[in-house]
């Protein structure tokens, strides 16, 4: 009967706090300025290999990555060096898959919400797929919408 009871409270919490989401990642009416947003995301890390620069530029100075659950946050400085030795040592992005939940506008920043996969592959051609979910606040900067935060949890 404990097993039970327990099994409908997990399973009212999942109905409460998930469902909402799952039909959200289905919205395809995203207005420009969301859809704007969204783009300005839309590669994840595609092609930071060739163009490493050019991919972080799309973080703000003062962007700082949380990964929920830790104690602190990374600067912008830390997070980039340690990509960069990750990719420098021949690791490759090989797919990305990004499922918007929801975009939140307030004049220059915006938060968006979403579920991710990035297939990596590594120097000896194993792959792998990371799965996480993400809340990001963006700041817009002239006509270009630029990461200030990101949180993150891993999936699995």
């Amino acid at each position: 009967m404990k097993i039970r009871l327990k099994f409908v409270v997990v399973f009212g919490l999942l109905l409460m706090s998930g469902i909402d989401s799952i039909v959200h990642a289905q919205q395809t009416d995203w207005t420009p300025e969301q859809q704007a947003v969204i783009d300005a995301v839309k590669n994840g890390p595609m092609g930071i290999e060739s163009d490493f620069d050019t991919w972080a530029s799309g973080y703000a100075d003062n962007w700082t990555y949380w990964r929920v659950g830790d104690q602190d946050t990374r600067p912008r400085e830390e997070h980039m060096a340690l990509v960069r030795e990750f990719i420098d040592a021949g690791n490759r992005p090989i797919t990305f898959k990004l499922e918007p939940i929801d975009v939140i506008i307030w004049g220059d920043v915006a938060l968006l919400r979403l579920v991710a996969t990035e297939g990596l592959q590594s120097p000896e051609g194993e792959q792998r797929d990371v799965h996480y979910a993400s809340a990001a606040m963006l700041k817009k900067v002239g006509e270009r919408w630029q990461m200030l935060a990101t949180n993150i949890v891993y999936l699995d």
